[in-house]
């Protein structure tokens, strides 16, 4: 190497460490009479950083640093807005605080730190006489060297006189292990990005890899929850593919022993990571059919592949054992009917407004899409990851909440983003010669969305929702814009399910965002059984039919106008009482029917009351149901509709 570049090196070195230092210790510089590091001057660093990254390696190499470049504002963001410990991620730091500090598995002082302790899942000892965790050890594992890097700094930071927290829950153990997340995804982009380059020219490994850091659900598990476990199950799953695609055609035994470890630890980070097993399993078969000879070969690398993965997946049957008794549970922790591989929610896991794949990361519809030239011009690369594709997708849609909870985008196809980012990159390809071959589309590219925006503006302005003769907030017109494309076509990210919803059930495409997803019964966020019609936000519930909401002798509802329509959800079809809070000021019959089967009638009042009619399994069906109200009288007003099991109130 020569000075220049050494020095080069030297100062790359000195400024990541001092970046490092800062985020762990929040504010502290290495660089004398340079502490603290305030929001400017972290971001300064990392300008520099950029800068130096790029002037010191060139040639081939200078692609990946680009990478690395381009990824540097999401390190200034972590630092200046993100978040350390939120959501489920409290639950994944508990395991590598009390597997450092404690060499347990018990939580219960984590738990009783964190103010856990009383919650109901939590507050009884499992049969072994520890707090239980539905949670994976591996992200736990994982971040033990960043939990030690807090550790080192916090000591130093002691030895020089500072006031520092060294229990495990201060901020610099937070802090470095946040970095961990950070970290793992930066290093599952540049794997991705290194198996692109394989298989595409530079430009298109390039574009691919940076799509998969910058335009999915990665990011926001870097910055705003990267103590959970997904940037990490993106790495993991990031090598085993690395490693699966470099040594195909001459994977020994110990290439499956190796192979196998990789797998088995993404297992413990996120278990369906399990699924990508399928990869070098398929390799051998290939292999077996080839050369049946060889098969004492073949049974060695299958007897390193079983035993690596046992090997990597271990600490978890270890953890179950101590917190169940039990080396392997015969059901997820979250529960037996947490999975339900015969109960698929496969629309609404990909399209719903609720956390869909798709509605919410739509650059992966390209991902997804890609695989059609991708098997047509690399199949032998590309019919083995079809079926991982397949099966995690299917298993992510069999998913209990296949909205995951609280999720950005739809988390659990953090182990398909590898894959997916081969089809985003065989898109771009695809795109690109295309776009060469007809450069006039580009001018169509850029008229069509000016085109669509004056289109929807001018629908504005005839539907007096915005002023012709006043100002008006650029927020108002986007919102109206993005809600007249809505209405006529659908939210374009669900397309093809907004449209087979329109079809299906003869309602604007639009209304699909809102309804579907929504569920009278089913886990968290759901109705009660209980649809308050004359209440705001109704209307997303509601067919046709309905008059606007009034309030009559104190009580809001909405007048039936001959046939009024509402729709209510179900995970299964169940049998359900229906109730009824109407009114009709010269007494009325309504007739109920629900999916097109008359379910009864009641005579409406001039007072409010409470109808009730029953209506046995064989009426519903999973997900949306048609309940139709009808009535020849005029005036009847209808308040809230309950669907109660068991006869008694929804719970």
């Amino acid at each position: 190497m020569t000075r220049p570049r050494a020095v080069l090196a030297a100062l790359v070195v000195l400024l990541g460490l001092d970046l490092v230092v800062a985020v762990v210790t929040g504010s502290s510089s290495i660089l004398p009479g340079l502490s603290p590091v305030g929001a400017a001057g972290f971001a300064a660093r990392a300008a520099v950083l950029a800068v130096l990254l790029a002037a010191l390696w060139r040639g081939d190499r200078a692609r990946l640093v680009l990478v690395l470049v381009l990824l540097l504002p999401l390190l200034v963001e972590f630092q200046l807005i993100g978040r350390r410990l939120s959501g489920d991620g409290v639950m994944y730091y508990v395991y590598v605080r009390s597997l450092v500090k404690d060499r347990d598995v018990d939580f219960t002082n984590e738990y009783t730190h964190y103010e856990l302790i009383g919650r109901g899942d939590l507050a009884v000892p499992t049969k072994t006489g520890l707090r239980r965790s539905i949670f994976s050890i591996g992200p736990g594992l994982v971040s033990i060297p960043f939990f030690l890097l807090g550790e080192a700094v916090g000591r130093v930071e002691s030895w020089m006189g500072r006031d520092v927290d060294l229990s495990g829950y201060g901020p610099e153990h937070v802090n470095a292990v946040a970095l961990g997340g950070l970290v793992f995804g930066f290093a599952g982009v540049l794997l991705i990005h290194g198996v692109l380059r394989r298989h595409f020219a530079r430009g298109m490994a390039l574009g691919g890899a940076l799509l998969v850091g910058a335009a999915t659900f990665l990011p926001w598990y870097m910055v705003q929850q990267p103590t959970m476990s997904h940037a990490a199950s993106t790495a993991a799953a990031a090598l085993a593919l690395w490693l699966w695609d470099r040594d195909r055609e001459g994977r020994g035994p110990g290439g499956f022993l190796v192979l196998g470890l990789v797998l088995g630890l993404a297992m413990c980070i996120r278990w369906q990571n399990g699924v990508l097993l399928v990869l070098p399993g398929l390799d051998l078969v290939a292999t077996w059919r080839r050369d049946r000879r060889g098969w004492k070969r073949h049974l060695a690398g299958g007897t390193g592949l079983l035993a690596g993965a046992f090997a990597g997946a271990f600490p978890q049957m270890l953890a179950w054992k101590a917190l169940y008794g039990l080396w392997v549970l015969p059901y997820p922790p979250h529960g037996a009917d947490f999975v339900r591989l015969d109960h698929p929610f496969l629309m609404n896991t990909l399209f719903s407004s609720r956390h869909g794949l798709l509605s919410w990361t739509p650059v992966l519809w390209a991902g997804y899409v890609g695989f059609l030239p991708l098997l047509k011009r690399r199949p032998r690369l590309a019919w083995p990851l079809v079926v991982p594709l397949l099966l995690m997708t299917y298993v992510n849609a069999c998913s209990g909440d296949w909205w995951a909870g609280g999720s950005f985008s739809n988390r659990r196809f953090d182990s398909l983003l590898p894959i997916l980012a081969l089809g985003l990159a065989a898109t771009l390809e695809v795109a690109r010669e295309a776009l060469a071959g007809q450069p006039q589309a580009v001018l169509g590219l850029i008229a069509l969305p000016v085109i669509v925006w004056n289109t929807a503006l001018m629908e504005e302005v005839r539907r007096g929702m915005v002023p012709r003769d006043d100002t008006v907030a650029f927020p108002r017109v986007v919102g109206g814009a993005a809600r007249v494309v809505a209405d006529a076509v659908g939210s374009p990210p669900t397309w093809p399910a907004s449209w087979l919803f329109a079809w299906k059930h003869h309602r604007p495409p639009g209304q699909y965002d809102l309804l579907v997803g929504r569920y009278l019964f089913y886990r968290q966020n759901n109705l009660g059984g209980h649809l308050e019609v004359g209440g705001p936000g109704a209307e997303d519930m509601l067919g046709e039919g309905w008059g606007p909401a009034q309030t009559v002798d104190g009580i809001r509802g909405r007048a039936v106008r001959g046939r009024a329509r509402l729709f209510a959800g179900l995970d299964v079809p169940e049998d359900l009482e229906v109730h009824v809070r109407v009114r009709a000021p010269s007494g009325t019959e309504v007739r109920v029917s629900v999916n097109g089967r008359d379910a009864g009638r009641f005579w409406a009042e001039p007072a409010w009351l409470e109808a009730r009619l029953r209506a046995g399994a064989g009426f519903w069906r999973r997900e949306l149901n048609d309940v139709v109200l009808e009535t020849a009288g005029e005036g009847v007003l209808v308040s809230a509709v309950d669907f109660a099991r068991g006869g008694g109130r929804a719970p």
